[in-house]
């Protein structure tokens, strides 16, 4: 099923014919510019430097407990996204889908994922705020209303153990943007004649750090254990190129 992306221009920009003389002053004399913001996924090396592999849409690592790690399918839910300028105001991210599970076997390490967008004042902006949540968007019944959703194995010599995991939590991570172009925080010019890019990227690998398949996991710790990844495992960067 093919996505079109909402106008912004007819979404974002308030209606003229019922703003008053000042605030119609006001809009016209404000620099703005549009920021749109994509999602992805990336896996990280082991302590030896290897990084995780693709075997089609299956995701095959190794965690730190020295298990092969086969991932058959993963979905994480961004719920919301802010972006916070340096002076403080907020502006919220108008998410396209609203909560829409990503795919992250179709995704991780290449692709992207159009998230929202918003028209912004011009100025410095040093963090985002990312949002996430269960998902009310998802091409896999399984994984409806599901903030994190893993289905795969576990191999350690000639043990084989298969695992699904699903966590409803809600979860808010503060990435800071302050030095993402070039050491300085990300920016909005006076003149934005182009939309600027910003992309939200989260580790898939460290879901299961320090995890012995051995050990039979409650709810509570599959839910610790995605809070704090995807609290530590949040980044973002300018652009949209992952490679």
């Amino acid at each position: 099923m093919t996505r079109r992306i909402p106008l912004l221009a007819t979404l974002l920009v308030p209606t003229l014919a019922l703003a008053s003389g000042c605030d119609l002053f006001s809009q016209l004399s404000q620099h703005t510019g549009i920021v749109d913001v994509f999602t992805t996924s990336h896996g990280t090396p082991d302590d030896e430097g290897n990084l995780p592999s693709h075997n089609g849409h299956q995701l095959v690592f190794t965690n730190d407990m020295g298990w092969d790690v086969f991932i058959d399918e993963a979905y994480v839910t961004t719920s919301a996204v802010t972006l916070l300028a340096c002076d403080g105001e907020r502006f919220d991210i108008e998410m396209y889908w609203g909560a829409q599970a990503e795919n992250l076997g179709a995704t991780a390490d290449a692709e992207l994922a159009a998230a929202g967008g918003v028209r912004a004042n011009a100025g410095t902006y040093c963090d985002l705020v990312v949002e996430y949540g269960p998902a009310d968007t998802v091409d896999n019944p399984a994984a409806m209303g599901a903030t994190v959703y893993l289905a795969g194995s576990a191999v350690m010599g000639d043990q084989h153990i298969d695992f699904i995991w699903r966590s409803d939590i809600e979860l808010e991570t503060q990435v800071d943007i302050s030095d993402i172009e070039a050491g300085q925080p990300f920016a909005i010019s006076t003149e934005q004649h182009f939309s600027k890019k910003l992309t939200v990227s989260k580790t898939y690998n460290h879901f299961f750090d320090g995890v012995d398949f051995n050990d039979e996991l409650s709810q509570a710790d599959i839910d610790d254990l995605v809070a704090d990844s995807l609290d530590r495992g949040t980044v973002a960067f300018e652009g949209t190129n992952v490679h």
